[in-house]
């Protein structure tokens, strides 16, 4: 019997998802007892075949948590202890920023999905850089989620977090941000702000903007680029906006189980424009092996989740790491299953 899934996520779901949202962060801003649970409970699974590299750093786990979840740095300690393979921070903005009206966050229980309009709160770039300066022990690595609404304070922000973590992960717009009917030229954005990185590229990630991946041209483009400029990684997922009246904006994001389909497929569509010469973060709507397992034939290198951890609670990453574990027993073809990035069939091609 889960704990948290049978007897507190029933109750916290009686609660706005916004409030609920506020509670869990509070809980998590107390490390000490999580890492006592993941000593009694076993929280992190090693095993030499989870083993997986991304963006220039090495991660115990191919599971990570996205960004949004620890948007300035405060709750590192805890999530650390958690199992899961890195963790992200963000997104990280210029300046402090309140975000959007509540509610920010509307829940499908039936889809283990959510909308959600946060709009980027954030303490601002200087809290999270001091919160990372912070840290002594890193048992975990650390990607910051930099944001922002120029190529200047983006690059600036990504110059400044880089000595602090293991990779930086450019957001080059929240889908929460734009209104309706607005265009936003992500490529250009990207040119720019990669030239005044000027070649510290190798462990930088890009976050592919969802609307980009509706696009066949705009998409094959940004992932040229990236490979020519020699970046980390890709973070492709499938968020998509939608109407809904009980958020703050009346639109949002939606996140979750409901996107998963999506997400694999522009996953796909990722690995055939990179052909092998970039590596890929899966994200959107993963929460369990055969999840990450179906990502990984697509042609992602590791995943991050969200959603997941909001509807299955602490033990999510130790849950996923056992059952993929338990595959690799079963199926020691699944443990040395190749991402398409690094097949030579598709370097080739």
């Amino acid at each position: 019997m889960s704990l948290y899934r049978n007897v507190l996520a029933p109750a916290l779901f009686t609660l706005p998802a916004d409030r609920s949202h506020y509670l869990g962060n509070a809980a998590l801003r107390w490390p000490l007892p999580w890492q006592l649970l993941s000593a009694a409970g076993g929280l992190k699974v090693s095993d030499p075949r989870l083993t997986t590299t991304f963006a220039g750093f090495e991660m115990s786990s191919p599971v990570g948590l996205a960004a949004g979840f620890d948007k300035n740095g405060d709750l590192l300690d805890s999530l650390s202890s958690l199992g899961f393979g890195f963790i992200c921070v963000g997104s990280i903005m210029p300046e402090p920023r309140y975000g959007n009206p509540f509610p920010r966050l509307v829940r499908y229980r039936n889809r283990e999905s959510i909308a959600d309009s946060m709009g980027v709160p954030s303490k601002g770039r200087a809290y999270a850089v001091e919160r990372l300066k912070q840290r002594t022990v890193k048992p975990v690595p650390i990607v910051a989620n930099v944001g922002g609404f120029s190529s200047e304070t983006i690059a600036a922000g990504v110059l400044e977090v880089m000595p602090h973590v293991d990779a930086v992960e450019i957001s080059l717009m929240c889908p929460n941000v734009l209104k309706p009917g607005e265009t936003f030229d992500e490529i250009g954005m990207l040119r720019r702000i990669l030239e005044r990185i000027d070649g510290n590229t190798g462990s930088i990630i890009v976050r592919v903007p969802n609307d980009t991946t509706q696009s066949h041209d705009r998409f094959a483009e940004l992932v040229e680029l990236c490979v020519e400029a020699r970046v980390g990684g890709l973070k492709v997922g499938g968020g998509r906006r939608l109407a809904e009246p009980r958020l703050g904006t009346g639109i949002g994001t939606l996140h979750g189980r409901a996107i998963f389909d999506t997400a694999l497929v522009n996953v796909e569509r990722a690995a055939r424009f990179a052909r092998g010469r970039i590596p890929i973060k899966g994200n959107g709507g993963i929460s369990s092996a055969s999840d990450v397992l179906a990502m990984r034939r697509a042609g992602a290198t590791c995943v991050d989740l969200y959603s997941a951890f909001i509807y299955q609670g602490w033990t999510v990453a130790r849950d996923i790491n056992r059952e993929l574990v338990a595959t690799f027993d079963r199926d020691a073809s699944q443990a040395t299953l190749v991402p398409a990035v690094d097949r030579p069939e598709v370097q080739r091609a």
